[in-house]
């Protein structure tokens, strides 16, 4: 794999890590390159729109914290970037095919077989 996308992967993680905001914008301004040049470059080498990607992160991320158990739904979602609650639980049950209470009691870390479409990044 490319070294740029490996220093992006490494900013994904540790932010997601320091609870820093994961954004495309500031992912790549932490990198010092423009939006454009890493998104383009991650599509060319993945397949995988950037944007989507850095979801798929966020949205790992809740789901470890609802497994933690002792933060509200609510909470989670700000803490992984998601300004609306409806929208994050939209996309978490789009991603793990349950709403982020029924997966905090019965769900599983491993995303359905049917919700993957690349291997994993990070």
């Amino acid at each position: 794999m490319d070294g740029l996308l490996r220093s992006l992967i490494k900013t994904v993680r540790r932010r997601l890590r320091e609870d820093e905001e994961v954004s495309v914008e500031a992912v790549t301004r932490e990198l010092g390159y423009t939006r454009q040049y890493i998104s383009g470059r991650f599509h060319r080498v993945t397949g995988r729109l950037l944007s989507h990607f850095l979801k798929e992160k966020r949205l790992e991320k809740a789901a470890r914290l609802l497994k933690a158990g002792n933060l509200r739904v609510s909470q989670i979602a700000r803490r992984c970037g998601f300004d609306s609650e409806n929208y994050f639980r939209q996309q978490f049950r789009q991603r793990y095919g349950m709403s982020p209470r029924q997966f905090r009691s019965s769900g599983s870390l491993r995303v359905p077989q049917r919700q993957q479409t690349q291997p994993q990044m990070a």
